[in-house]
C-alpha cells in the first residue's frame, strides 16, 4: 500500500508539473512539446509499474496448464508471476456398500492446499499439505526446483514417486470415479511420496524423471500386507529410515495433440538393515513396472495401465508380519469416457461425461513356497457412471462398482463425490 500511495503523489507531482508549465510564458512551444513528452514516458512506466505491482498482489486463477507432467493446481507456481502462489483441490464422498454389514459413509476425504513460492523463475519451492478426514494432517511434498532448461532440471526434497497415471495427477478432475482407481492404490500406492533428488525436462513433446529416493520399509506402522502388498511400506519422507535408497525412471511421450503415453520403473530394498530371527540380512527388493495412456480427442478419452510388481524375500517378509506378502502381484485397468453434453446442447460451459472402467489385479499372484494365497484377493471390478462439471475447475460424481473376487463375497458400491481444484 505504501508503494501505490508513493506512486499516487508521483502521478499528482507530474500533474502539477504540467500546470505550472503551461502557464509559464516564457517556455517555447518546442521545450514544451519536449518536456509533454518526456512526462507521457514517466507516466507510461508509472502505469505499467502499478501494473506489475497489482499482478504480484493478486493471486492469481488457476489456468489448466500442466508442468512436467503434473496437476493443473500443482502446476499453478510454475505460471504465476514471482512471489507467493496458492493453489489446491478437495474431495467430498459418500459410499453405500450393497448386501452387506459394511455401513454406509461420508467423509470429508481431502482438502489441499498447495502453497508456493517463486523466488525467480529458475528456482521454484513448491508443496502441498494434506489435510484428510477432517483431522489427519501430512506433507504430500515439499521441494525445490533448479530450472535450467526443458530437458534438464534438478528437484530436491520431498516429491511425488513418477509411477502410473495417479501418482503425478491425483487431483479430482483427472479421474472418472468417486474415488481413484484401485490398481493405482493397491499396487502402486498412490499418493505416493518420499525424500530424494530428481532429473526431469519440462519439453513439449517428452518429459522424463529419473531419480533416488529413500525405499520402502517393509514392518512399519502399517507395514506390507497381503491385500495392500507393499502400500503400507511407505514412509513419505517422514523420520524415513534410509538405510536402503530406490532409483525410480519415467518417460512419456506427449507429441501428438491429447496423448500422454509412457512408461515408469522403481526398484529398490525395504529390508533398511533388519535381519530376520536367523540373522539373515532382509533385502524386500521391491520392482514395479508400468505402462500407461491417456489419450484425449474431441469428447472421448481412454486412459489405460498395466503394472507388474516383485518382491524378494516374500517368505522373510511373511514370516516376520505373520500374513502372506505376494512377492508377484499385478494390476491392469482401461477407463473410457464420452462427454454426452454436447449431444444435449451446445453450451460449453458445462461438461457431462459418462464412463465405463474395467479394473483386475491380483496382491497375490504368486506368494512365497509354503505360503497360501487369498482368493479374495483376485479382484475384477467393473466402475460405471457420470461427472458433471457446472465448471472446468468443479466435478460432480456419481458411480457404482459390480466387484468381484475369486474367494466370494465381494460387495457393490454406490459412491456419490464432489471435487474441485483451485
Amino acid at each position: 500500500m505504501k508503494k501505490l500511495a508513493s506512486l499516487a503523489l508521483t502521478a499528482l507531482a507530474t500533474t502539477a508539473t504540467v500546470t505550472t508549465t503551461l502557464a509559464s510564458t516564457d517556455v517555447t512551444i518546442e521545450e514544451l512539446k519536449k518536456r509533454i513528452e518526456a512526462l507521457e514516458e514517466k507516466n507510461q512506466l508509472l502505469i505499467d509499474e502499478i501494473a506489475d505491482l497489482k499482478e504480484q498482489v493478486a493471486i492469481p486463477e488457476l489456468r489448466q496448464q500442466q508442468f512436467a507432467g503434473m496437476g493443473y493446481a500443482a502446476s499453478k507456481v510454475y505460471f504465476s508471476p514471482k512471489g507467493l502462489s496458492i493453489g489446491g483441490y478437495g474431495e467430498i464422498i459418500y459410499q453405500n456398500w450393497q448386501s452387506s454389514t459394511k455401513k454406509d459413509m461420508t467423509d470429508t476425504y481431502r482438502f489441499i492446499p498447495y502453497i508456493g513460492y517463486k523466488f525467480t523463475d529458475n528456482i521454484v519451492l513448491n508443496s502441498e499439505i494434506e489435510f484428510e478426514h477432517t483431522d489427519e494432517v501430512k506433507v504430500e511434498f515439499l521441494y525445490i526446483d533448479l530450472l535450467f532448461n526443458d530437458y534438464f532440471n534438478i528437484r530436491i526434497g520431498n516429491q511425488l514417486i513418477p509411477l502410473g497415471v495417479t501418482n503425478l495427477l491425483h487431483e479430482p478432475i483427472f479421474f472418472n470415479s468417486v474415488n481413484r482407481p484401485e490398481v493405482e492404490t493397491k499396487i502402486i500406492p498412490s499418493t505416493w511420496n518420499e525424500n530424494g533428488i530428481m532429473l526431469f525436462s519440462t519439453a513439449d513433446n517428452f518429459t522424463y524423471y529419473l531419480g533416488i529416493v529413500n525405499g520402502f520399509y517393509y514392518n512399519t506402522t502399517k507395514g506390507f500386507s497381503s491385500d495392500s502388498w507393499v502400500k503400507g511400506g511407505r514412509q513419505g519422507g517422514g523420520k524415513a529410515y534410509a538405510e536402503d535408497l530406490a532409483i525410480v525412471g519415467r518417460f512419456d511421450y506427449t507429441g501428438i495433440d491429447g496423448l500422454m503415453a509412457g512408461i515408469s520403473a522403481y526398484r529398490g530394498n525395504s529390508g533398511q538393515g533388519d535381519t530376520d530371527a536367523s540373522g539373515n540380512k532382509i533385502d524386500g527388493t521391491v520392482q514395479m513396472y508400468d505402462i500407461h495412456l491417456r489419450y484425449n480427442w474431441k469428447d472421448f478419452e481412454v486412459t489405460g495401465l498395466y503394472v507388474k510388481g516383485y518382491l524378494s524375500d516374500a517368505d522373510k517378509i511373511s514370516t516376520a508380519l505373520g500374513q502372506t506378502i505376494g512377492k508377484e502381484v499385478y494390476g491392469y485397468y482401461v477407463n473410457l469416457a464420452y462427454d454426452v453434453f454436447p449431444l444435449i446442447t451446445k453450451n460449453e460451459k458445462f461438461a457431462l461425461p459418462i464412463f465405463v472402467r474395467y479394473e483386475r489385479f491380483n496382491t497375490q499372484e504368486k506368494v512365497p513356497a509354503g505360503f497360501t494365497a487369498d482368493k479374495t484377493n483376485d479382484k475384477t471390478i467393473w466402475t460405471v457412471g457420470f461427472n458433471f462439471k457446472p465448471h472446468p475447475n468443479i466435478i460432480l460424481k456419481a458411480d457404482y462398482q459390480f466387484r468381484d473376487n475369486k474367494g466370494g463375497g465381494e460387495p457393490d458400491v454406490f459412491e456419490l463425490g464432489m471435487g474441485f481444484i483451485f
